[in-house]
């Protein structure tokens, strides 16, 4: 298989995995409402999904060192469909859309910590760019996130699990093609061990840094298109300002691993981090829609940079066989541990302080990660 074509395989995994979250995440509390769920509720099967990445990525991160990657996220992606089209047979028992929706959450989690693993292996092998693989899930994500929401509009809330079922239908055919590495070790080699890994407080202090920065997020996943309508911005110019902060990602992940070898991982990542504060700061403030346009753009510091240079860090220490439990590592405690702390304490915060001091907060958070990430670098 030419480089060109696995790299097509690789961005067309992408693509169509983030066409399904794309449709997933802004619709998932709308239809949860179709469904008369309570806002309680609504708030539980959210964070139920977050909190699934927390134990789900660990578990398949360390199967794939005994099977390798590829009947793992083959049969992740195909049974995350499977879940998809029980919940059509929920008719809206809380009990069996949370049972559900902790299944498919467990197995949908197997897939892209793999696959990134596999695409950095890739990568390294070929002298080629993650970023510019992985820029195509953010296109994606644009791409039914906008999407999604014209089917609604016209077919109504129905349209929502078989529009998610098709494309992680189509993300298993595409797994199919993927170029997996060999990270099986042979029956006469002693396999590699992650305790000496794990015994370094560096990667702890990078985890714990990055854990509150992605739960620094936590307000803006949540409220973000509330805050702004209550400073007057229509639902149409909010969706254009979540669609520009994503194209500003797409843009990162095009030049960063560029500004990764030019500038190193550690000045990277600290300027992520600030700028990130520097982000929530604005929001907080809202000195006007120019300034909020503008402080958009900052997307691509605080969660490309971030999460570009993370995947850099994670590859160096997690190396051959052991890469893929480095990645679940790093996505059960970044995004599954923090994400879900991020989106309950951003609820808390919301109803006790309101929308300013809680944007102002999630600033502060971000500050605060910035010292356990000079612990870590």
């Amino acid at each position: 298989m030419g480089i060109e074509r696995e790299g097509g395989w690789l961005a067309a995994f992408y693509f169509i995995y983030f066409c399904a979250l794309g449709a997933f995440m802004p619709y998932w509390g709308p239809w949860l409402h179709d469904q008369g769920q309570t806002p309680l509720a609504i708030g539980i099967l959210t964070a139920a999904v977050q909190f699934s990445k927390v134990l789900a990525p660990n578990l398949w991160g360390w199967l794939a060192h005994f099977w390798g990657s590829r009947p793992i996220v083959m049969v992740g992606t195909l049974l995350t469909a499977a879940g998809f089209l029980a919940l059509e047979f929920s008719a809206g028992n809380f009990i069996a859309i949370l049972l559900i929706t902790l299944a498919f959450s467990f197995f949908w989690a197997a897939t892209l910590p793999l696959v990134d693993a596999t695409t950095m292996d890739w990568a390294q092998r070929r002298s080629a760019s993650y970023g510019r693989i992985r820029l195509w899930g953010s296109l994606g994500f644009i791409a039914l996130s906008l999407g999604m929401g014209v089917l609604i509009s016209t077919l109504g809330m129905q349209a929502f699990l078989p529009g998610i079922l098709l494309f992680l239908v189509l993300a298993w055919w595409v797994s199919r093609h993927l170029p997996y590495a060999s990270s099986i070790p042979s029956s006469t080699q002693a396999r590699p061990r992650m305790t000496p890994v794990l015994r370094d407080l560096r990667l702890w202090f990078f985890l714990l840094a990055g854990l509150l920065e992605q739960a620094s997020h936590g307000v803006y996943y949540a409220f973000y298109s509330i805050y702004a309508e209550a400073h007057g911005l229509s639902s149409t110019s909010v969706g254009m300002l979540w669609g520009f902060a994503v194209l500003c990602e797409v843009a990162f992940f095009w030049w960063g691993d560029r500004f990764i070898r030019r500038l190193g991982i550690p000045l990277v990542f600290t300027a992520a981090f600030v700028l990130t504060a520097l982000r929530w700061g604005v929001i907080a403030w809202w000195p006007g829609l120019l300034w909020i346009i503008l402080v958009q753009s900052l997307h691509a510091a605080s969660y490309a940079a971030f999460h570009l240079a993370a995947i850099h860090w994670i590859a160096e220490r997690f190396p051959g066989a052991l890469r893929a439990r480095g990645m679940a590592l790093y996505a059960s405690m970044v995004y599954g541990l923090g994400g879900g702390i991020g989106a309950l304490a951003a609820g808390w915060s919301w109803a006790h302080w309101g929308g300013q001091w809680t944007f102002a907060a999630a600033g502060l958070l971000a500050l605060f990660a910035s010292v356990f990430l000079i612990k870590g670098l």
